[in-house]
């Protein structure tokens, strides 16, 4: 049975994972949309979307990337989650509110600011779902 300790961390990690999900979904959920909007009114269909997700996605792997490279020496020591990032909470952007309403985060309490993913890492995690969403389209749904 495990003890109290490890159910707080385990709850913690949760809370964690689930807001860095909600966003990742939110930018994938903001991607497809996008994509397949712009590849409508180009006249490109489908197809078009699938090719603006992958490359949506590269883009977003790439700058999140670049964002959690540390800049110096001593970034390397330091906390990855504030690595450039301000250490206070602030108030949330409306991207950040709308990645709240989704689930799994709106089912949990948010973890306090300096226990979240860095904005850059849910931006590499995000960049993952585009990639994923632009295989399921050409994989399971057979868009060519």
């Amino acid at each position: 049975m495990p003890d109290a300790d490890s159910r707080d961390r385990l709850r913690r990690w949760g809370r964690i994972w689930a807001d860095g999900l909600a966003y990742a979904l939110a930018v994938a959920l903001f991607a497809g949309a996008g994509s397949l909007v712009l590849s409508v009114a180009t006249g490109g269909g489908l197809v078009r979307a699938k090719t603006l997700l992958f490359l949506a996605g590269w883009l977003l792997l790439a700058y999140g990337t670049v964002r959690l490279w540390p800049s110096s020496p001593d970034d390397v020591d330091a906390d990855p989650r504030t690595r450039g990032e301000p250490t206070a909470g602030g108030p949330p952007t409306r991207f950040q509110t709308v990645a709240r309403a989704l689930p799994p985060a709106r089912w949990t309490a948010p973890p306090r600011p300096e226990r979240r993913l860095s904005t850059a890492g849910k931006l590499l995690l995000g960049g993952l779902l585009v990639l994923l969403l632009s295989l399921l389209m050409e994989v399971v749904f057979g868009v060519a």
